[in-house]
């Protein structure tokens, strides 16, 4: 919103400098965004007139003329323009005069002769687009005198953020009031002059009003024999200053007043009307040229102002070229009218139509001081215009807003604002806001808002408007009595944190996806019905919550095959989502995913990448539990349908299942569209996994006495599950260390339902060094475990 320093003063009186008065109105919420200073640039410009000319001696293109601006000596100045002669008045920079570009005017030599100055365009002026020549100006233009003084640029502009919340504000006269109210000064409303003929305007016209419910209040006068011409200059510069071009005199006032109280207002051609006024929605495929010249085609009962032949307006939007005033117009009629803010924003936004009466009006008005508008606007007009007013006007009022009664407690309000107020210094605060006060009590009293302030609806708008009226910076800050005690930290966040540092020190990488995944996943992953569907998904690819990590992560895996990445491992630590029965709240539970794809890195330079396969996975859950603490679980088959079956296992803590890992289901891949490729994943229930973690760093010297590795193959039948024999040899044999299995054959050289299995065995005495007897021992037990518990044999 665009404020005249100089308009603003005809409404309240203003004593303050410009930054002390923009200070003010961003303390009180009317943000100055920027200041213009009107003829900044016109500093040393004045009116000159050319009393010598003649040709530059070197150069045929160049005029040296001798020009009087009202001083003892005349100016010698060299100019390159063409259209000037001797006696013109021309707009003279000075030397010191600092143009637009920081162009500076000093004393120059050109073409061996001096020049003192420096006759002007539009352009360099920047007043105008006009480059061909120098501005030459009319006989009575007074020599000597500022530019900027001619001109009348001695205005201030002040350009506000209005918040939404308050449309009152997009006025002179809102402003000025918010002035008022803080400096304690008063409004100087302006005075209406009118004068009205005998005859009356319901003679003339009516006005039907068959949309109640979205136009609550019309206001309509005639005004007979005006003349339409250029508006004076005053206008003008009103109309300019806040960006817009005069039109004419008529049109000029409607948008003056809109500036002036915040009201937008139409006048239509009297003698364009055809019959009376209708107030109503639009027909199916009705037309109508508007005033920017377009034609438009209404379809979706758009409210109009129609007379009885056809749409004369877009409501409380934008004019009907068919009834515009022109040079030609004799006798106006000047409507002001109340829509409802809904309509205007819904008409606006479906139609694209975007004017300074729909911004108004689709933020809400002032209901009640239409009358007050449209007899300014009508003096006005006779003013400028000329003509007679019908007396009598038009004023169709369907429903009167309710005023709002807000009770305010002074005890509460103080609390509030932690300042100790008087009820003489609240009640000052709140009658310089317009704000009615019926006392009840002491410190309680009940407050009427004006009607032009309609964000006022509860105390707590009252308590804004008379701290920011008091001033926060009368406020001292003061720091609250409290016990500050240092907080936890949430343990899923502490967990979370933990796991991702123990997997990227793995050497995995992180992943972060949305926790919405496509409808289709719930028959690819069989999932059950315990599913969380979203009302309004913003795509069919995010239309249910996840209630396993699963699909992302496989998706992140195909997504970066087909990319050519191929040697996968990633991560990813997140929520899921699963319905609770009876229950509105969803159930949240965290968990951790694992997924790799491709072939390994290389450990040894001669040696070729390897395929990922499920003891690699097997390794980094077991160092990921290892590392939080979680050592006594147990590996069993896994039944879920998603895995190959064979090549997964459950991992469980009694009958607690913590989570499934292993290869995922081959047909599974290929539906999701990934081919030649095998996917190994691993999910855990870390929510589930809390319980059972101990993450506690316990010191333990290095053994300084050398490990013995020695290396075993074994036949096993293959249902016996090798990690729990392994867990088993661990457990009976005291000098095991570790086990790591490297190699798991079955095939032409291995009897038909056997497997080979080989391992890399660590025997350790902690105490002491191992003989050749004790190893040869320890590896007969592990022997005779094997084949008595297992039923294995060392392999031949």
């Amino acid at each position: 919103m665009l404020i005249s320093l100089n308009w603003l003063k005809q409404y309240v009186d203003i004593k303050e400098n410009i930054e002390e008065l923009a200070n003010a109105l961003t303390m009180i919420g009317q943000e100055v965004e920027a200041i213009e200073i009107q003829g900044k640039y016109l500093d040393k410009v004045v009116i000159g007139q050319i009393v010598e000319f003649e040709r530059h001696p070197n150069a045929d293109k160049l005029t040296l003329l001798k020009v009087d601006i009202g001083e003892e000596e005349n100016l010698q100045i060299i100019c390159g323009a063409t259209n000037h002669k001797l006696n013109d008045k021309v707009v003279v920079a000075k030397i010191g005069a600092i143009l637009p570009g920081d162009f500076k005017i000093k004393k120059n030599k050109i073409r061996d002769i001096e020049s003192y100055g420096m006759l002007c365009s539009e352009v360099e002026l920047d007043l105008g687009e006009d480059k061909s020549g120098i501005i030459i100006l009319p006989e009575d233009a007074p020599i000597g005198k500022e530019y900027r003084e001619y001109l009348n640029l001695n205005d201030v502009i002040f350009e506000l953020e209005i918040t939404p919340n308050r449309p009152d504000c997009l006025s002179h006269i809102g402003i000025a009031r918010e002035i008022a109210a803080y400096y304690g000064r008063k409004v100087k409303y302006p005075s209406i002059d009118l004068r009205e003929s005998i005859e009356s305007v319901n003679t003339l016209i009516k006005v039907n009003i068959e949309d109640k419910d979205r136009c609550k209040r019309y206001m309509g006068r005639i005004i007979k024999n005006v003349e339409i011409k250029d508006s004076p200059d005053w206008l003008k510069d009103r109309i300019r200053s806040m960006g817009l071009k005069p039109i004419n005199n008529v049109v000029d006032i409607t948008n003056f007043v809109m500036f002036e109280y915040n009201q937008p207002m139409h006048a239509f051609d009297f003698d364009k009307l055809q019959g009376n006024i209708n107030v109503r929605a639009a027909k199916a495929r009705e037309q109508i040229t508007t005033l920017d010249g377009i034609e438009r085609e209404l379809k979706n009962n758009e409210l109009v102002i129609a007379d009885d032949v056809k749409a004369i307006a877009i409501a409380g939007i934008i004019g009907g070229k068919a009834t515009q005033i022109e040079s030609e117009t004799k006798n106006i009629f000047l409507e002001v009218a109340y829509f409802t803010p809904e309509n205007i924003r819904k008409t606006s936004r479906e139609l694209g139509i975007f004017t300074d009466s729909s911004y108004r009006n689709e933020r809400g008005l002032d209901i009640e001081n239409l009358d007050v508008v449209i007899n300014r606007a009508t003096a006005l007009i006779v003013e400028v215009a000329g003509g007679e007013v019908l007396s009598e006007e038009i004023d169709r009022y369907i429903e009167k807003p309710t005023k709002i009664e807000i009770p305010l407690n002074l005890e509460k309000l103080n609390k509030f604002i932690g300042k100790e107020l008087s009820y003489d210094e609240v009640g000052k605060i709140l009658i310089n806001l317009d704000i009615t006060i019926k006392s009840l009590a002491e410190d309680n009293m009940i407050l009427v808002p004006p009607s032009y302030r309609q964000d006022l609806q509860r105390p707590a708008d009252m308590y804004e408007e008379i701290i920011r009226m008091y001033g926060f910076e009368n406020i001292e800050p003061r720091i609250p009595e409290a016990s500050i005690e240092s907080g936890k930290e949430n343990i899923n966040f502490t967990i979370s944190n933990l796991i991702r540092d123990i997997l990227k020190e793995s050497g995995l990488n992180e992943v972060i996806n949305y926790s919405f995944i496509p409808k289709e996943t719930k028959e690819l992953f069989n999932f059950t019905d315990d599913l969380i569907e979203l009302k309004n998904p913003l795509s069919e690819d995010m239309a249910i919550m996840r209630p396993t990590l699963m699909y992302s992560l496989i998706s992140n895996i195909k997504d970066n095959l087909n990319r050519n990445q191929n040697d996968l491992k990633i991560f990813e630590v997140a929520k899921t989502f699963s319905d609770f029965c009876d229950e509105d709240l969803a159930k949240e539970e965290l968990k951790v995913a694992i997924a790799i794809c491709g072939k390994a890195e290389k450990t040894l330079w001669y040696q070729p990448k390897e395929a990922y396969n499920f003891f690699n996975l097997k390794g980094y859950v077991e160092n990921l539990f290892e590392k939080i603490g979680i050592t006594k679980y147990s590996l069993e088959r896994s039944n879920d349908n998603n895995f190959h079956p064979g090549v997964s296992a459950d991992l469980k803590i009694g009958i607690d299942l913590l989570g499934t890992f292993g290869e995922i289901h081959p047909l599974l891949i290929e539906k999701i569209g990934i081919k030649r490729e095998k996917v190994y994943y691993a999910e855990f229930n870390l929510s589930k996994m809390l319980k059972y973690m101990k993450i506690k760093v316990n010191y333990e010297s290095i053994s300084k006495y050398p490990e013995v590795l020695r290396d075993l193959a074994v036949t096993l039948d293959k249902d016996i599950l090798v990690g729990e024999m392994t867990k088993d040899i661990k457990k009976k044999i005291s000098l095991v260390e570790k086990i790591d299995i490297f190699d798991v054959y079955s095939g032409d050289k291995i009897e038909s339902g056997k497997k080979s299995v080989a391992m890399s065995i660590v025997l350790r005495d902690k105490y002491k060094t191992l003989s050749e007897e004790e190893i040869e021992k320890t590896m007969k037990d592990i022997l005779r475990l094997i084949k008595e518990k297992y039923n294995g044999e060392i392999r031949q």
